[in-house]
């Protein structure tokens, strides 16, 4: 209960930045990690971790040699993903997906294998978004993935420009319903 209440608070501290109000539900969470293949990842970027739903089940089905790096910029979230989670596999860092690529140098990754992302591209200045999916596409090595969670498909073209190779999956049992591209690089 403490957790729904700590990501309404965010939400309504900040909507633009939070994107919901309410956490993803396990049916969501899964459909953002299916995509993984966790045999061989090295490297799992989770963008927006929020309150750790997903970061929980990419820690669960990760390989002892992989790292999770893990983004989020709310500072309530942060106190709980460190509170939650003592892994060394896990990273988490305080700043804005746009660092991207310093992280990965810093963590000594030239590539990543797959991105998952909540973040709210929708609602985000043009220019972040814009600056988001440039180091998402670079970051990734040939072949690998991102998943997207957005609750509309306002934005696809933008999302499909940089990566042609889109799939669409819809997630009836979340509140609200949401979509989960599925990108490949």
């Amino acid at each position: 209960m403490e957790l729904q209440l700590n990501f309404i608070k965010a939400f309504l501290k900040n909507p633009k930045r939070i994107g919901a109000f309410t956490p993803s539900s396990h049916f969501l969470a899964n459909k953002l990690i299916e995509p993984i293949n966790f045999n061989s990842a090295k490297c799992i970027v989770e963008l927006g971790a929020g309150t750790g739903c997903v970061t929980k089940k990419i820690l669960r089905k990760m390989s002892k040699n992989c790292t999770l790096l893990c983004f989020e910029i709310d500072p309530l979230f942060i106190g709980q993903l460190k509170q939650n989670f003592n892994d060394p596999r896990l990273k988490i860092i305080q700043d804005s997906a746009e660092n991207l690529d310093r992280y990965l140098r810093e963590f000594n990754f030239e590539k990543v294998d797959f991105i998952v992302s909540g973040l709210p591209l929708v609602i985000l200045p043009k220019t972040a978004t814009n600056k988001i999916l440039n180091r998402i596409r670079c970051s990734l090595k040939q072949g690998g993935k991102y998943t997207q969670l957005q609750y509309s498909l306002i934005g696809i073209k933008k999302i499909k420009k940089m990566f042609p190779c889109l799939i669409t999956r819809f997630v009836l049992f979340n509140f609200p319903p949401a979509f989960v591209y599925v990108c490949t690089k």
